[in-house]
């Protein structure tokens, strides 16, 4: 009999500042993707947790930023192996900076490095990335960052894309 992985269900999220993206390095001996470039990410916890309010917890436990959720702008869903991820971008203001890893954290990736990000789309990052950030370029040049007091439904702020 053949065992079935479980599918794994998280959020990830896009750190931008300006025209700059926020991005960290798997270290080499990570099983999967190693050496290549990430959004911020983790797992839903449970079965309850909403993506977004797990978006809004890593970004807070990964990268040491607290949001609201109302900051999170949808991107697209994505499938990696056997993990299902909800993926968002946030616009970060000009004192947010992703914190230093801790040492835990870097015995998985590197700290996160900014990037323009036209540079960033030419980087070796974990499949499907490119088209996310491909996409919230094309989203960008079409709509102007949120203003951050605004109360805003997080689902309603990419383009549409098929």
């Amino acid at each position: 009999m053949t065992d079935i992985p479980k599918t794994k269900y998280g959020a990830a999220v896009c750190l931008f500042k300006g025209e700059e993206v926020y991005l960290s390095q798997r270290q080499w001996n990570q099983l999967h993707f190693s050496n290549l470039w990430q959004f911020v990410h983790g797992y839903v916890k449970g079965d309850y947790e909403r993506y977004a309010d797990a978006a809004v917890r890593i970004v807070r436990n990964e990268a040491g930023i607290v949001l609201p959720v109302q900051r999170l702008c949808y991107i697209k869903s994505l499938m990696l192996n056997n993990e299902f991820y909800y993926t968002y971008f946030v616009h970060l203001n000009e004192n947010e900076t992703p914190a230093a890893p801790t040492a835990e954290q870097l015995a998985f990736r590197g700290a996160f490095v900014s990037f323009p990000l036209q540079r960033a789309i030419n980087l070796m990052l974990v499949p499907g990335l490119e088209k996310m950030l491909r996409m919230t370029l094309k989203t960008l040049a079409r709509t102007k960052p949120p203003v951050i007091e605004e109360e805003r439904n997080a689902w309603s702020c990419m383009a549409d894309y098929d």
